[in-house]
C-alpha cells in the first residue's frame, strides 16, 4: 500500500485530496496546523493526521518521522499548504510580503528538503505542487 504526505488539509482542496486518496486505497498522513479541531479525516487506521506547520522544520521532521513509523515509508509528498492575499500590492505591508513567502514558497521548499533524504534513500518518491490563482 502506498503513502502520501499532504500539508495542509484542515479544509479544501487539502482535505478532498486526503478523502480521494484514502478511498483509492492509500495511506495517508494529513497534516494541518490544529490537528486537535479535527475530526472528520481520524477514522481510519490508514490516515495518520499530525501537526506540520511549514514554517517550522522541528513539526516537519515529525511529522515525517511519524509518518514512516506509522506506514513504513512515504512513497509521495503533496505540498498544499498555503494561503492567499487579494488587494492592491503596494497596500501590503513588509510583514504581510514575508509572511506570504515563507509559507507559500519558503515552506514549500523546507517540507519539499525534509522528504527528500526518504525519498532517495528509497530510489523514488512523487512530489506534487498545488498552486492558484484567482482571476
Amino acid at each position: 500500500m502506498k503513502t502520501i504526505l499532504i500539508t495542509g488539509t484542515s479544509s479544501g482542496i487539502g482535505k478532498a485530496t486526503a478523502k480521494k486518496f484514502l478511498n483509492a486505497g492509500w495511506n495517508v498522513i494529513a497534516t494541518m496546523r490544529s490537528p486537535e479541531k479535527e475530526e472528520e479525516l481520524k477514522n481510519s487506521n490508514a490516515m495518520l493526521v499530525m501537526k506540520l506547520e511549514v514554517t517550522d522544520m522541528n513539526s516537519i521532521q515529525k511529522a515525517i518521522d511519524a509518518g514512516i513509523e506509522k506506514f513504513g515509508k512515504i512513497d509521495a509528498l503533496m505540498n498544499n499548504a498555503g494561503f492567499g492575499t487579494f488587494g492592491a500590492f503596494e497596500t501590503a505591508t513588509q510583514k504581510q510580503v514575508e509572511e506570504l513567502f515563507n509559507v507559500n514558497v519558503y515552506g514549500y521548499l523546507s517540507v519539499t528538503r525534509a522528504i527528500l533524504p526518504h525519498f532517495r534513500k528509497n530510489g523514488k518518491g512523487t512530489l506534487l505542487n498545488v498552486s492558484f490563482s484567482r482571476r
